[in-house]
Order: structure tokens, then sequence, then C-alpha cells
């Protein structure tokens, strides 16, 4: 879909949940193979290259990485949530997120130098400036992809990431069997950017022209910079994590701690974070009919939770055999922090679904708010609990079990939608879908409820007294 053409209406049921299930089944499809492909690249480049050349352009990517949010700008999320785009607001998102993105490839180009000598690593001379081009690739890629997921085209963007991951670990290996040294691991990051580049812009439509709207400046900036405080907030709490630990116990603890947490974050990212990419342009589909977005988020949380809880559950309980045989007898410490860690992740996953539908419908200020109380309140747990990792875990464990009913709350009150409703079997006796079918054609459920919702984004009221597809009752 063009911007000229896009629509400001909640697209038909049928197809939006046709979609949403092929955006599900595309995404996974992605994420298990680029994790297969980099595995085996980094098996066989293991053994093809020295830990130095892999800890430079690990430094390196660190901060590249970081940077690369940075120039998204949190401009995606705001052509995400608007709810009409013309050719003069994409034109104008584009221009910004290039130009920041350009700003910051220099700015990492003027400092290599003196990086490399703070850091004692005279290789990033050379290789920080080579990779501050994957800033500009994603620059100019941020409008282009959020445009194809804001028309859920998610079979286009996995099938880029696919081709692009797989193109780049063959480059990779063949570089190193070259003797490239660390360029075989920067001709990797380049030529899955450049890849992943040039198949966005062959499957979209958009193509810049020059057409800027000024008045669209101040709102895309405002709306923006929040967001994206609260994508770099996660970065700020797991950072100060480790600088907490670090300073207050030693370097063996954030070991034990940063382990931990990978192990559950592998299982997270991997699954939930399939359910939050189709999630997030859903909602922001669904913000004019309050109804079907508080059924939609109810059921993202749900589909989340059905795989999440016996995945976290398996690897709390097989933790304490595992860990020690895959990694050695030195990382058994780790076991009950991961089993800790691995309940309260359960939840932390749930909340992103409320992240999600704030920032999907021009909500970031509030989400903003909520983040940084969190992250407050986190990082004052970590400095009382340091001392004993196991303790920590289970008091973040609290901490977020207190953040889920706030936010259900928060969403409750801004969108006027019924989000709290708690996570258990379907009342009704055929099988849920997401997203929902609108309640003029509804299954017989256990219960009917009838409710008034209040958007107060538009200050218009929906009100219903019809019967709810189906409902979530505790078990």
């Amino acid at each position: 879909m063009t911007p000229e053409a896009d629509d400001d209406s909640p697209a038909q049921p049928s197809s939006l949940r046709q979609q949403a299930v092929s955006g599900v089944v595309w995404t996974t499809l992605e994420k298990w193979s680029v994790r297969l492909s980099t595995l085996v690249g980094f098996i066989i480049l293991g053994n093809l290259l020295t830990p130095l050349q892999f800890g430079v352009v690990a430094l390196a990517t660190t901060f590249i990485s970081f940077l690369t949010t940075v120039a998204d700008g949190g401009f995606a999320s705001y052509l995400l949530q608007k709810q009409r785009l013309t050719p003069a607001v994409t034109n104008t998102a584009f221009y910004l997120t290039s130009a920041l993105a350009l700003m910051l490839a220099l700015v990492v180009a003027a400092l290599a130098g003196p990086a490399s000598g703070w850091l004692d690593t005279p290789q990033l001379r050379e290789v920080l400036p080579a990779l501050a081009v994957a800033l500009l690739i994603a620059g100019v890629s941020t409008v282009p992809a959020v445009l194809l997921a804001r028309d859920l085209r998610f079979k286009e963007l996995a099938l880029r990431q696919i081709l692009a991951a797989l193109l780049s670990v063959a480059a990779a290996i063949g570089l190193a069997l070259a003797g490239a040294g660390v360029w075989a691991l920067v001709g990797q990051t380049l030529v899955r950017g450049v890849v992943s580049f040039a198949a966005l812009w062959w499957a979209s439509d958009f193509r810049p022209r020059l057409t800027f709207d000024r008045s669209e400046i101040r709102p895309m900036v405002a709306y923006g910079s929040k967001s994206l405080l609260v994508l770099l907030a996660p970065q700020a709490r797991t950072q100060g994590e480790v600088f907490i630990i670090g300073a207050l116990v030693n370097a063996v603890a954030v070991g034990y701690w940063t382990v931990a947490g990978r192990l559950v974050n592998v299982v997270v990212d991997v699954i939930s974070s399939v359910v939050g990419s189709v999630a997030h342009p859903v909602f922001a589909r669904l913000q004019e009919a309050p109804e079907r977005l508080g059924r939609a988020l109810a059921t993202a949380r749900a589909l989340s939770a059905l795989v999440l809880v016996p995945s976290l559950v398996a690897l709390a309980l097989v933790s304490e055999d595992v860990v020690p045989a895959v990694f050695g007898d030195q990382w058994a410490p780790t076991t009950t922090v991961a089993s800790v860690l691995a309940l309260s992740a359960l939840l932390q996953a749930v909340t992103d679904f409320d992240r999600s539908v704030l920032l999907a419908t021009g909500h970031p200020g509030a989400e903003l708010k909520v983040v940084l109380i969190f992250v407050v309140v986190h990082l004052g747990v970590v400095f009382v609990f340091h001392s004993d990792l196991e303790v920590l875990a289970a008091a973040i464990g609290a901490t977020v079990a207190l953040s889920v009913p706030v936010r259900m709350l928060v969403v409750r009150h801004l969108l006027g939608v019924p989000s709290a409703q708690p996570l258990g079997r379907p009342a009704c006796s055929s099988p849920a879908v997401w997203p929902p079918e609108p309640s003029s054609a509804p299954r017989r459920c256990s219960s009917s409820t009838a409710w008034r919702t209040s958007h107060s984004r538009s200050g218009s009221v929906v009100s219903s007294t019809r019967s709810r597809p189906w409902s979530w009752h505790a078990p």
C-alpha cells in the first residue's frame, strides 16, 4: 500500500486476521533461519579467526548497535501509529532519518582515532569508520521497512532478512578463508546491510521525492524523541545492572548475572518477539476500534504466554543440569539465578505488549513515564540486593509483578479498552483467533458483557452492548 492510498479505517477482520497469522508464520521462519545461519557461521568463523579479531569487532559493534537505535529517531513508531500518511509525511521522515544516520556515521568516523587510543585497541581506527557505513544503510532503510510493516507485508520483510543473513555468512566465511582476518567480520556486517537494503527497496513501492512538510517536523520529533527514549530505557536498565554489580561486587558476579540473563533472553526473544513484531502494526490498525483493540491486546498476551510458560518453566527446571553440562561446572552458580529470572521474564514479556499498544496508539509520553519509574525502581532494587544474586533475581521478579497491574491500569485509563483480562483458558468452545473478529458476529461464550469504552485520544465514545466473541477467565 502506498502512502497516497493509505486509509485510516481498520482493515476487514478476516483480512487482518489472515495477515496477522501469516505474519507470525513468516516472522517465526525469519527468526529461526537467521539464528541458525548465524550460529553455523559463528562456529565456522570461530575456527578461522582469533579471539582478538572477534573482540575488536564486538567492541566496535557495541557502539554501532546503540547508534543504530538512535538513528531510527523513533520515527518508525511515529509512522506506524499515524492514521493517514501522505507522500510529504513519509518523505519528511525519510530525510530526517537519513540525515540523522549520516550525522552519526560522520561522528563515529571522526572519533575512531581517539576511541582506539582510549580503549587501547589500534584496530578500531580503521574498523569503526568501515562499520559506520552500516549506520547510513540503517537510516535510509527505516522508512521503506516501516511502510512494509504498516501494510503487514511480513513475507517480504522476512525473506529480506533471511537472504541477507545467508549471503553475509557466506561472504564472511569466504573472506576468512582468504585471510582477511578482522575484515571478514566487518564484511559480514556490511554485506548483510547492503543485501537487506537492496531487497527492501526491491519489495517496497516507496521512492523518495523532493517534498518536505515542515509542519510535520514538530509532532514527528516530539513523538519520536519519546519513543526513542522508551526503546533506550531497557538498555540503560541492563547496563545499569552490570555497572552496579561490577562496582559493588566483582567481575565474576557480573559474569554469572550476564550469562543467566542471556539464557533467559534467548528463549524470550525467539518466542515473544515474534508475536510482538506482528502485534505493533496490528494495534496501530485497530486504534480507532477500541473494542477490537482490547481483545487483540488480550489475545496477544495469551498467545505469548501459551508458548512462553512451558518454555520458561522448562528452562527453570532443567537449568541446574543443563548449564553445567553445556558450559562447564564453573557456571553452576548461574543455575538458580537463571531459574528465578525465567519466571519473572514471563511477566516482563507480557508487559511488552502494553508498551506496543501505547506506542501504536500515540501515547509515547505515558509509556516513557512508566518505563522511567520502573527503571529507577529496578536499579534501586539492584543496588539494595546486589550482594546475593539469587535474592536479587527474586526481588526483580517482584518488581516486574508490581508493574503488570500498573501497566494494565494505564492502558485502560488512556485507551478505554478492557485490557485487564486475566490470562487463562478462553471461555468459548471454539479456539480464539487473532486479531479477534468483530462483535457483530459473535461466537457462543460463557458470558455476555455489556461495557462502554472511550477512546480518549480522539475524544470519541464507543458504546457496545454486544457479546464479546470470547473472553479470558482464570483457570
